[in-house]
């Protein structure tokens, strides 16, 4: 996970929503550069979308200029089987250039583009429309071919010898306000919570959805929010609280405490030394019959 390329997309990108959420999931894969090569599969699985979506989501991206494919590979598994992307939201043209000099990923990219392994992607009219419908089964997506791809792909220097057009016009500071309160706030959850793709719908969640906003205003990063926030998550796990129960945000970290684990109730034992009082009826009886026996010899005599 690069944490300097996910800063660049909560600071400078315009979107919301599953486009952020694809964005933040390419940055997490990427470089300081900005450079990864996850695929369509991966990025579907771990967005919770189809995969048709995920292309859909990636062509609405480039068509923002918030990323650019570098290199097309050449289908099948394996390293370099697919695309490789950039993530140059927040980026000039210069830093872009700059990149191609430094980054492995991209060093390693352009190697394989000159050896062959890989190739330049096709540009092709970004107004085209398909109706093909794409099945989510025994489909890949780096086999078809650039006229029938529903990604907008650019060429690997489209975006280097432009002039700097990073600073968003007033309209698009408009745009990063749409991000409202809560989508920041399940942003910040899905950090603490990789595996989760929503904070779960509970009676915790109002309270949660606060929390989290305050340890967002509260830290510089949303990053240093998610650190702040690990250490009461771990400690849920190890208690064996179930993901679901938000306890340990509407509570825990509401107070920045955790409380003492609860002792399990133990049944009441008597000690051993103590000795329970038997009744000798033994001694009982011949006592009695002792104490009778007069008695018992003075009736036999009236009797008589």
């Amino acid at each position: 996970m690069s944490v300097e390329t996910s800063n660049r997309v909560w600071k400078y990108s315009q979107k919301g929503g599953t486009p952020l959420l694809l964005l933040l999931a390419m940055a997490d894969w990427s470089d300081d550069w900005g450079y990864c090569y996850p695929s369509i599969e991966q990025m579907a699985v771990k967005c919770r979308q189809t995969e048709r979506n995920i292309l859909n989501l990636i062509a609405d991206l480039e068509r923002a200029g918030e990323i650019r494919r570098v290199a097309r590979g050449k289908g099948g598994r394996g390293k370099f089987s697919g695309s490789v992307y950039q993530v140059i939201v927040g980026m000039s043209g210069d830093e872009i250039s700059a990149s191609e000099q430094v980054s492995p990923k991209a060093l390693d990219t352009f190697a394989k583009i000159n050896s062959g392994e890989m190739s330049l992607p096709t540009p092709r009219n970004p107004n085209t429309q398909t109706g093909e419908k794409i099945s989510g089964e025994n489909f890949s997506p780096e086999k078809q071919s650039p006229e029938s791809s529903p990604v907008v792909p650019c060429a690997l220097k489209e975006l280097i010898n432009v002039s700097d057009s990073t600073s968003p016009p007033p309209t698009a500071i408009v745009q990063q306000n749409v991000l409202n309160a809560e989508e920041q706030a399940e942003a910040l959850y899905r950090l603490v919570r990789p595996t989760h793709l929503t904070l779960p719908n509970s009676e915790q969640r109002a309270v949660a959805l606060k929390v989290l906003g305050e340890y967002l205003k509260r830290f510089d990063s949303p990053q240093a929010a998610a650190t702040a926030l690990k250490p009461y998550t771990a400690e849920a796990d190890a208690r064996g609280i179930r993901q679901t129960n938000l306890c340990w945000l509407s509570e825990w970290a509401a107070v920045g405490q955790i409380p003492k684990s609860r002792k399990k109730a133990t049944r009441y034992s008597k000690p051993e030394d103590v000795q329970e009082d038997h009744a000798d009826y033994e001694s009982i009886r011949k006592r009695m019959e002792t104490e009778l026996a007069p008695h018992m010899q003075d009736n036999g005599r009236k009797s008589l």
